[in-house]
């Protein structure tokens, strides 16, 4: 399909890929709408949503909503697929192997002479085989330049606006100094990892561990760091940082923020967060951030890839992402005071 007739199709059936838009992100009612509509562009139902979803498919693959659009669209389509009861140990590893979510697991599942049951998971089995199906088609799109075109801006943008909920929180954190610390005070590494997980990713346990506990020293002390002067380890616990009452709000923030990714489990999470910045459960001890250089080194922790270092991350003093944000206070403070 050539740039032309693509702009064209967008120009055709912008109306219908915003209200199929709003179908998926905010289950919107769109049956009598496609009923109308059907009369008018003389296709039925099912053949209008294929070329509208190949139209959205197309555009969301240029956009930072991709993996939240997987996640939510898969939901939709699920039920598209026709699975049996029991399937081929093979078939059933091709879509568990490429899944995060641990009922998926060989170990936890019935095999009978190369048959898998999974009767009891079919519907999540369904879920993971679309969302696997749909992610090769957004990374297939992506490698397709998209044309420039108004009425492709307009779906863009209309995107963006019904999505920006998501990024509500972050037009600021409060801070023990600075309020409002604007989200580009943090460094990119963190940033990566945020815009991942509100996006509908998967990062790594480590990658999420990393922004648990950075998020919350940000929030209570960005002084902190794993050693002390004499080189050290600092050993704390959260409520050595804050107090219970922020310690509660800032987990229900966390929770908030992880809905988004596609194996959240609340409980799971929530014992996590809380085992990592040393409340309540485990050793009780908060798990600081690492240094640059073991992003840098990873050594198969998931974190190489959300360093991409900038002019800030190459300023000799910053070795350790509080770094870059107690740059950007101190920047800010002596600006205020002048």
């Amino acid at each position: 399909m050539d740039d032309l007739s693509f702009i064209d199709l967008v120009k055709l059936y912008k109306i219908l890929v915003k209200l199929r838009l709003e179908n998926i992100f905010k289950n919107k009612d769109i049956k009598d709408d496609l009923r109308e509509l059907k009369k008018i562009y003389e296709k039925d139902e099912e053949e209008l949503l294929n070329i509208v979803d190949k139209i959205i498919i197309a555009i969301i693959s240029h956009t930072r909503f991709s993996n939240i659009f997987i996640k939510y669209y898969a939901n939709i389509i699920k039920d598209n697929f026709k699975v049996n009861d029991k399937i081929s140990v093979w078939e059933f590893i091709k879509v568990a192997g490429k899944s995060k979510n641990n009922d998926l697991s060989l170990e936890r599942v019935e095999v009978d002479k190369g048959f898998v049951n999974i009767k009891e998971i079919k519907d999540l089995y369904k879920y993971e085989l679309a969302r696997i199906k749909i992610k090769e088609l957004i990374e297939k799109a992506k490698k397709v330049e998209l044309p420039e075109s108004e009425e492709i801006n307009e779906i863009l943008e209309f995107i963006n606006d019904l999505l920006k909920d998501i990024y509500k929180f972050l037009e600021g954190v409060k801070a023990e100094r600075v309020n409002n610390i604007p989200i580009d005070w943090h460094p990119p590494c963190i940033r990566g990892i945020l815009n991942d997980i509100l996006s509908g990713g998967s990062p790594s346990h480590y990658a999420r561990r990393s922004f648990v506990v950075y998020w919350f020293a940000s929030k209570f002390n960005p002084n902190l760091r794993p050693l002390n002067k004499e080189g050290n380890l600092v050993n704390l616990s959260a409520k050595d940082i804050a107090s219970e009452e922020e310690i509660e709000k800032f987990i229900d923030e966390m929770i908030e923020i992880f809905k988004n990714v596609e194996d959240f489990d609340e409980e799971k999470t929530r014992y996590y967060i809380m085992h990592n910045i040393g409340y309540k459960v485990g050793h009780q001890r908060f798990t600081h951030c690492e240094y640059c250089k073991n992003w840098k080194d990873d050594k198969g922790k998931g974190l190489a890839q959300y360093c991409n270092p900038d002019d800030i991350c190459r300023k000799k003093f910053v070795i350790h992402p509080l770094d870059y944000l107690c740059y950007n206070i101190n920047k800010h403070l002596k600006r205020r005071d002048k």
